[in-house]
């Protein structure tokens, strides 16, 4: 009678063009399960040890069977191990998907499992017209967050675990010297103007963005001990930009946008800044010419995504330095972080 063969035999076949490209088109079924565990708890709920499928099943009141489909599946990502007796165990990477956890991508994951999922089938008519969904629907930019509490908290959720490790290096990797006060435009939840308080002692700062994030601020702030050299400010960037600090902060924002409202934002905080002034832009370079690496394979992935959801783009240095240009600032020396974004200083000419 023939064998069966091992997982592992199977493992280790050539990976052909055909296999390669197959698993390429089915990649989507991974961010459906790991959403769907972070919207069932299930990382909440093994965060303290392994539990039956039969107990998560009663918790979750989930049908049984099909939740055991479910944890195969995610045991074949690594997400939750199965042990002895059909015990289900999280795994390392598993425990990021506990809200609680450092670094933490709870939120994120379903974000991009709910929020952002019906976009992306739209790619092709935003390549073809290029307009993002939103757009195409007669809407645009943030402005569907201030409406919908829910929504708008658990955009702000994602921004938040995906800016900490790039504050982190932001505030210990940028030279600080002689900046007493900072904005953080579009700045959120306040993740990097934290981190750059807990960092600098001495320097005060304001976080301005649109009223849905600067509500669920204040707590933050005040968890953070930073509270006392906040100001928080309510508005938006296409008016106006709290003037008179030495450093303005500008992360992840320009990507959001199309170049005329980029030039917008770079105009109005120029306006608001001194000739000692200095403006940090914070992004993800474009490259001129693709690799296959996994960064250049994030870049892309960001900017595809700024087409269907946002009208926005990833963008070369050029591409910056000319928008800086129209705006009427010059562009200094960039700084490659350790996490991979590029802090650009512009100041005035």
């Amino acid at each position: 009678m023939a064998t069966l063969p091992t997982a592992l035999a199977l493992e280790l076949r050539p990976v052909t063009p055909r296999t390669r490209l197959r698993a390429l088109i089915e990649a989507s079924w991974t961010t459906q399960a790991i959403a769907a565990a972070v919207q069932l708890g299930l990382p909440g709920m093994l965060i303290d040890g392994p539990q039956s499928v039969q107990a998560l099943a009663q918790q979750t009141s989930c049908h049984t069977p099909s939740l055991l489909r479910l944890l195969r599946a995610l045991a074949s990502i690594e997400i939750v191990a199965q042990r002895e007796g059909g015990r289900i165990e999280l795994t390392d990477t598993g425990r990021l998907l506990s809200a609680d956890a450092p670094g933490s991508l709870a939120a994120w994951a379903e974000y991009c499992g709910t929020s952002s999922w019906a976009a992306w089938g739209q790619l092709r008519e935003c390549v073809q017209t290029g307009r993002s969904v939103r757009r195409q629907s007669g809407a645009g930019g943030f402005d569907h967050l201030e409406n919908n509490a829910q929504a708008a908290l658990l955009f702000n959720r994602a921004m938040v675990e995906l800016s900490r490790p790039v504050a982190e290096a932001i505030a210990s990797e940028v030279n600080f010297a002689g900046v007493n006060s900072v904005v953080d435009v579009g700045g959120g939840f306040g993740e990097l103007l934290i981190a750059v308080l807990c960092a600098h002692p001495h320097m005060r700062g304001h976080l301005f963005d649109m009223a849905h994030a600067i509500d669920a601020a204040h707590s933050r702030l005040a968890d953070a001990g930073v509270a006392e050299r906040c100001q928080l400010v309510a508005g938006s960037f296409f008016d106006a930009v709290p003037a008179g600090a030495d450093a303005y902060l500008l992360k992840s924002v320009l990507h959001d946008w199309d170049d005329d409202r980029c030039v917008t934002i770079l105009t109005k905080c120029a306006q608001a800044m001194s000739s000692n002034s200095r403006l940090l832009i914070v992004e993800r370079l474009m490259p001129e010419h693709m690799s296959v690496s996994t960064y250049d394979q994030g870049i892309a992935r960001g900017d595809l995504n700024m087409l269907v959801a946002q009208d926005g783009q990833e963008r070369t240095l050029e591409n910056y330095r000319d928008l800086l240009l129209v705006a009427g600032l010059r562009l200094m020396e960039p700084l490659t972080l350790s996490v991979g974004f590029t802090v650009l200083t512009a100041a005035k000419p």
